[in-house]
């Protein structure tokens, strides 16, 4: 059996408490079965920055100070580039659970979360074909939203989509009144939601229950659905997890331990993450990082998820989309890939929506 120490940095406190809480239960429940399989026996070294982006670095130096050479957390992109320098420092490894903006690959990464072509592009794809023609652009203030809402605007606007405004929420803030009263102004076919914790709240709870438009998100969970009551009916989610996929005896199991009693994408994907973290280190004979990660390249790896690849290049698992429906507290899937799909963090491989090659500028000579 295999024994290591393992670094859990979750905020399971602050703005975004719910999903940190329902991630590392997700680290917890595969820690517990490791062990009772005889796999693996992990000491978990756990810390909380409670959502606040200088405590990722200071926490994530304590962990690593410890001789922890592997760490499991981060929710935000804001926080994993915080921790990043540090892990560095150290040669130390995050596997990094949680859906994110891409366009990014470091050396101490492995990106088990869902890139924008496993999540934005299926999901704003799949709205064009529906016919949408007016769209609100929405998201918290930081990385994830920035970057998600730009890659929103550039594919809408390719297909001829009218963006009638933008908007940023600060972090925890909950007064939506300007985006809200906009969006009623407009009279929009479409929100694209990039908001996360209380914000996410008030905002959907200030949705009109009648004639509202389409509203859609790419980090909306089980982790925190209950919180939007029946202002989430109707909301449209993207991700590479949604609990109705089962497996059911897993789903039944992480009732018991995930805070909510839900099985989220979270909860999902970190559980998974700390199973191939293990299989990893048995195959490599050691907890060396760059061993490490050279074993869990060789996979597959059979997961909750699916069985999952990852990529030796861009450090990145290869994943399955699905996008569903929110109806009484649950997702319904309306649509899912055939099976995984490389991930493509910075889009090299997407095709324009028109069809056909994109139009590279030609650069013009200024006398």
């Amino acid at each position: 059996m295999e024994r290591f120490d393992l670094g859990l940095v979750f905020s399971t406190t602050g703005p975004y408490a719910a999903l940190g809480r329902a991630a590392r239960a997700g680290a917890e429940l595969a820690i517990a079965d490791l062990a009772r399989d005889g796999v693996a026996q992990i000491t978990p070294v756990v810390c909380d920055p409670a959502g606040r982006p200088d405590a990722y670095e200071a926490m994530t130096r304590d962990v690593l100070e410890q001789g922890v050479s592997h760490v499991v957390g981060a929710i935000t992109s804001w926080s994993r580039k915080d921790m990043i320098p540090v892990l560095e420092r150290y040669g130390a490894l995050l596997w990094y659970p949680c859906p994110y903006e891409g366009f990014e690959s470091n050396d101490h990464v492995i990106y088990m979360g869902a890139a924008p072509n496993h999540h934005m592009i299926p999901l704003l794809d799949r709205m064009l074909a529906a016919g949408v023609r007016r769209a609100y652009l929405l998201g918290s203030n930081y990385v994830w939203g920035w970057e998600t809402l730009r890659l929103a605007r550039a594919r809408l606007s390719e297909a001829g989509v009218e963006i009638v405004g933008e908007r940023y929420v600060p972090l925890g803030e909950t007064d939506c009144t300007l985006a809200l009263s906009e969006i009623a102004e407009h009279g929009v076919d479409m929100v694209i939601n990039s908001l996360i914790g209380p914000s996410n709240v008030a905002f959907m709870h200030g949705l009109p229950a009648q004639g509202r438009p389409e509203v859609v998100s790419c980090n909306q969970s089980e982790a925190d659905l209950e919180a939007l009551g029946q202002a989430g009916d109707g909301l449209v989610s993207a991700g590479t997890y949604f609990e109705e996929l089962g497996p059911q005896d897993f789903v039944r199991r992480a009732a018991k331990v995930a805070p909510n009693g839900r099985c989220s994408s979270f909860f999902a994907t970190t559980y998974a993450s700390v199973c191939i973290l293990a299989q990893s280190i048995k195959r490599a004979g050691s907890a060396a990082p760059k061993a490490v990660f050279r074993a869990a390249c060789a996979g597959p790896h059979d997961t909750v998820l699916g069985t999952v690849r990852i990529d030796p290049m861009t450090r990145h698992a290869a994943l399955t989309p699905h996008i569903a429906r929110a109806k009484q507290g649950r997702f319904h899937l309306i649509a899912s890939s055939e099976g995984p799909i490389i991930a493509d963090p910075y889009l090299t491989s997407v095709q324009p929506v028109r069809g056909g090659p994109r139009e590279t500028p030609s650069l013009r000579i200024v006398k």
